[in-house]
C-alpha cells in the first residue's frame, strides 16, 4: 500500500492548492513497479469532460491519452503518464525529499482508471482508496451507423450512435485514420473516434490532438494491485459511494469504544449505469 502520510499530503494539496515542506523533510520511497506491453504508433490526446454527480450540472476537466500500438491499446489521464515518470525518475531513492515530493503534487490525476485493450479482452485498473484491476471481455458493441457528417481536427468524420451501460452516445469517426479504437472501452467502428458523448453529456470526449511519438505501453504490475472480478469491482466502486466511512478504518473514543460509522452518502455518476 503506498504510504499513508504520503496519500493524506496528496488530498491537502488537491484542496489547497499548495504545500510547502521543511527543507529536511523526507517520505520512505515507494517506487513504481510496471510490466511494459509494447510500443505505441499512434497517440491520440482527448479533452475529457465528465460530471461525477449525476444531481450537478458541474463538471471537471482533463486531458486522456489514448496510445495504439500493435494489436494493443491503452486509454488513461494524460497527467498519470507524467506523474508516473517522475516517479520512476526517483526509483532509486530510498527516501524522498521535500523538493521531489512537491514535484509530484503538482501534478493532479483526474480520470482515474485505467484502460488496456489486448486481443479479446480489457484490463481495467481503478482506484477507490486502493488499486484494483479487473478482467474482462470486449464488449459486443452493438454499434449504428447514423446520416451526418463533420470535421474535427480537419478529418471528415461519419456519425454512430450506441447504447452500452445504461447510456446513450452518439460517436463520430472517421475513416481517414484506419484505426478501429476510440476513448475508454469503445471501439469497433471503421475508423477512430474522435469525438463522443452521451445524450445527456455527462461524458464527453474529444480529440484535441494526434502525433506518432512511439511511447511505452506499460500497466502497474506491483504485489498491492487488489485482483478481482469486473463484479466484485462494481460492488466496491458502489460502496464506496454509499458508505465511504466504512473505507477509513474503525474509530475509537476515550474509553476506547468502538464507534458507530454513519456518513453521508458521496455523489457519484458512474459512466456504466449497469
Amino acid at each position: 500500500m503506498k504510504n499513508i502520510f504520503l496519500i493524506l499530503i496528496f488530498s491537502f494539496f488537491q484542496l489547497n492548492g499548495q504545500i510547502k515542506f521543511k527543507s529536511d523533510f523526507s517520505i520512505k520511497n515507494t517506487p513504481l513497479q510496471t510490466k511494459e506491453l509494447g510500443k505505441s504508433t499512434t497517440n491520440i490526446y482527448y479533452k475529457v469532460k465528465f460530471s461525477n454527480d449525476s444531481k450537478s450540472t458541474s463538471k471537471r476537466e482533463t486531458v486522456c491519452l489514448l496510445q495504439v500500438g500493435k494489436n494493443i491499446s491503452k486509454f488513461f489521464d494524460y497527467n498519470q503518464l507524467r506523474y508516473d515518470s517522475i516517479v520512476q525518475k526517483y526509483n532509486h531513492k530510498d527516501f524522498l525529499g521535500a523538493a521531489e515530493v512537491e514535484e509530484l503534487l503538482k501534478i493532479r490525476v483526474v480520470w482515474s482508471n485505467v484502460i488496456v485493450k489486448k486481443d479479446d479482452t480489457l484490463t481495467v485498473q481503478d482506484r477507490f482508496k486502493n488499486l484494483y484491476q479487473y478482467d474482462e471481455l470486449k464488449p459486443d458493441f452493438n454499434w449504428k451507423l447514423e446520416e451526418g457528417s463533420k470535421k474535427i481536427l480537419d478529418y471528415n468524420c461519419k456519425k454512430a450512435t450506441l447504447e452500452y451501460g445504461g447510456r446513450i452516445y452518439t460517436a463520430w469517426y472517421t475513416k481517414d485514420i484506419p484505426i478501429n479504437n476510440g476513448p475508454y472501452k469503445f471501439e469497433g467502428l471503421p475508423g477512430l473516434i474522435l469525438e463522443m458523448s452521451d445524450s445527456k453529456n455527462d461524458f464527453v470526449f474529444e480529440a484535441v490532438g494526434i502525433n506518432n511519438k512511439p511511447l511505452p505501453i506499460y500497466i502497474r504490475n506491483d504485489d498491492k494491485i487488489f485482483l478481482v472480478s469486473k463484479e466484485k469491482f462494481r460492488s466496491i466502486e458502489v460502496s464506496y459511494y454509499e458508505n465511504p466511512a466504512f473505507f477509513h478504518g474503525k474509530a475509537f473514543d476515550a474509553d476506547g469504544k468502538e464507534l458507530y460509522k454513519n456518513s453521508n452518502k458521496l455523489p457519484y455518476n458512474l459512466i456504466e449505469l449497469k
